[in-house]
């Protein structure tokens, strides 16, 4: 470390360990899905994937208290993002962060 920076190789070698950290992950891509869930785990984070903010929203709703962070696409079928965000923070008071932004 140099500076209070991590070089990448002790980045490699030091992995970041997120064990008992629940994310729930909303992408109605399934590609990006499949590749943030697995990055996650792959980080030690417990993952719960859905397609859709609907049945994101009634998978928090039956457990709640279950998860740590949200993780959201911004444009998905029913619902945006912004507007899935808006109700994650207003009604489970969650962290909730995007995956992807178009400028």
């Amino acid at each position: 470390m140099q500076n209070g920076i991590n070089t990448p190789y002790q980045q490699s070698h030091n992995p970041i360990s997120a064990i008992g950290v629940n994310v729930l992950v909303v992408d109605d891509d399934l590609v990006c899905l499949s590749i943030v869930a697995a990055i996650l785990r792959a980080w030690k984070y417990q993952v719960v994937a859905v397609k859709n903010p609907l049945d994101a929203l009634a998978t928090l709703q039956l457990g709640h208290n279950f998860f740590h962070l949200i993780v959201r696409d911004v444009h998905m079928p029913e619902m945006n993002g912004f507007k899935f965000q808006k109700r994650v923070q207003e009604e489970f008071h969650l962290p909730v962060v995007s995956e992807y932004l178009h400028p």
